[in-house]
């Protein structure tokens, strides 16, 4: 699925995954491929999400956003991990976009 993270009408993030995690004011959500619409608010926490695009050094989208990630050597998987103080979801059609 595609995943995007916006904020203020920017662009800060652009990528495939396969799953996503976050927190809601109900607990915590996690959407996979195919997964049904929705829309959602999101709560204070970190978004996290699972792809085979593979990183190799941390980096910095924006001043204040910071890109954290593990690798699991066995299954080529990278695990975003994006700290965020609130915002909202849509997901259709295998696009996820989250404006924060």
């Amino acid at each position: 699925m595609k995943i995007f993270i916006l904020k203020k009408e920017k662009k800060i993030l652009e990528i495939e995954g396969f799953a996503v995690f976050f927190y809601t004011e109900k607990g915590q959500l996690e959407l996979l491929n195919n997964h049904c619409s929705l829309i959602s608010m999101i709560s204070s926490g970190i978004i996290k999400i699972y792809s085979n695009f593979l990183l190799e050094n941390e980096f910095f989208l924006e001043k204040e956003i910071k890109i954290l990630w593990n690798q699991n050597q066995n299954q080529n998987t990278t695990i975003l991990k994006i700290k965020i103080n609130y915002g909202f979801l849509k997901l259709k059609n295998n696009k996820i976009i989250f404006l924060v």
